[in-house]
């Protein structure tokens, strides 16, 4: 081994022995508003959009620091990475860490929780410490779930972070579900609207109105009679 590589490795086990060490989840979590997760979620220093390669257990659960209750189990992923929304990561595929609800629990947390799985498709908000990629939040959802289908590379280019995820969500591509897009839709115009602006996110769901499956024209229909209406109410995060 090279003397730069061992040093990678020594800076990688002490990231990891950091991890360990704490998880970012607390009390505040189980009744965070939706809004305020998003700011949060906005204001990573790195934000990736991929999907989902290889999702691997690294030790055993352990309990959390903010909520000694349950249990945490350190879970590092590997995304391919498709966009880079903000910042820049080292390599493609990319690995980060982020603690998830183990399986051990027996307790209910009561609110929607992390479960990763390989394919998943979905926009990751993460900060470098302690020389590992960290997802900002853990145990709850910290992501925002695609199904939007797979955009051209350099499709955010040039795009500030906020008018790029409004983009990704509500702009259909390649591989589009039309379906859980459908489904979606409520909820990814709210986050659209928050990162970026009601004007931005009502424009991007008008011409969705007009798209060949009916199922994406009626779901945009129902959503833009709802607003019409003044039918507005917070979505539940997913």
């Amino acid at each position: 081994m090279t003397e730069r590589a061992k040093v990678a490795a020594i800076i990688l086990l002490a990231g990891l022995s950091a991890c360990r060490t704490r998880d970012f989840f607390t009390l505040a979590d189980y009744r965070l508003p939706f809004d305020e997760r998003l700011r949060l979620e906005l204001a990573a220093p790195i934000i990736i959009l991929g999907r989902v390669l290889q999702v691997t257990d690294v030790g055993r659960p352990q309990k959390s620091y903010g909520d000694p209750r349950i249990l945490v189990q350190l879970t590092r992923m590997r995304v391919d990475v498709e966009e880079i929304v903000k910042g820049r990561v080292d390599a493609n595929p990319t690995d980060f860490y982020v603690f998830t609800y183990s399986l051990q629990n027996t307790i209910d947390l009561g609110v929607p929780r992390y479960i990763p799985n390989i394919g998943q498709h979905r926009i990751y908000f993460l900060k470098y410490l302690n020389g590992v990629y960290r997802n900002v939040g853990d145990v709850t959802n910290y992501n925002l779930r695609v199904t939007s289908g797979q955009h051209p590379k350099g499709f955010c280019a040039g795009k500030a972070p906020g008018r790029c995820i409004a983009e990704l969500l509500l702009t259909p591509a390649k591989g589009l579900d039309a379906s859980e897009f459908a489904d979606d839709l409520y909820t990814s115009e709210y986050v659209a609207s928050a990162f970026s602006s009601s004007v931005i996110a009502h424009n991007l769901v008008q011409q969705l109105a007009n798209h060949p499956d009916s199922r994406v024209a009626d779901a945009a229909a129902e959503l833009l009679a709802g607003e019409a209406r003044g039918v507005v109410s917070l979505p539940s995060p997913y």
